[in-house]
């Protein structure tokens, strides 16, 4: 496994600097989801926005034998995106798109990092919503 300062200048090759936090300050808001009972501060929060910046930080981890936790917009109430304090915490929350919504099928393909609400707030003028979670909206 790699330093942690070797990992950030890896992933900076790759993803813009703003995308790398490695700060304490900056981490804390990473250490759990909406479950705050239980805690972890990851070493490294990366905030990929594309599907290859996704494949590139994925196969550093691998490369490098780095745990890695993907995480999506952080609403959770299960402590199921808890970090690895030794790896990298994959915040996909920048990739948020609704990509669409199919009244027909009563279905919807969105980014990983949508929150519920918007979900629904998309489905509405369908007359549907989403609301497998109410408590993570």
């Amino acid at each position: 496994m790699s330093t942690a300062s070797e990992l950030i200048n890896q992933l900076r090759a790759f993803l813009p600097p703003d995308a790398v936090l490695h700060d304490t300050e900056d981490l804390k808001p990473y250490e759990c989801d909406g479950l705050s009972a239980y805690r972890q501060t990851p070493m490294i929060v990366v905030l990929p926005q594309t599907e290859q910046q996704i494949i590139q930080v994925l196969q550093l981890c691998h490369k490098t034998h780095t745990p890695v936790v993907a995480r999506g917009a952080g609403t959770g109430l299960s402590g199921g995106a808890l970090p690895h304090d030794a790896g990298i915490l994959m915040s996909l929350a920048k990739l948020n798109r609704i990509l669409e919504i199919d009244p027909l099928a009563r279905s919807a393909r969105v980014q990983p990092g949508v929150r519920n609400l918007a979900i629904s707030d998309a489905a509405r003028p369908y007359g549907l919503y989403y609301a497998p979670d109410p408590s993570s909206q």
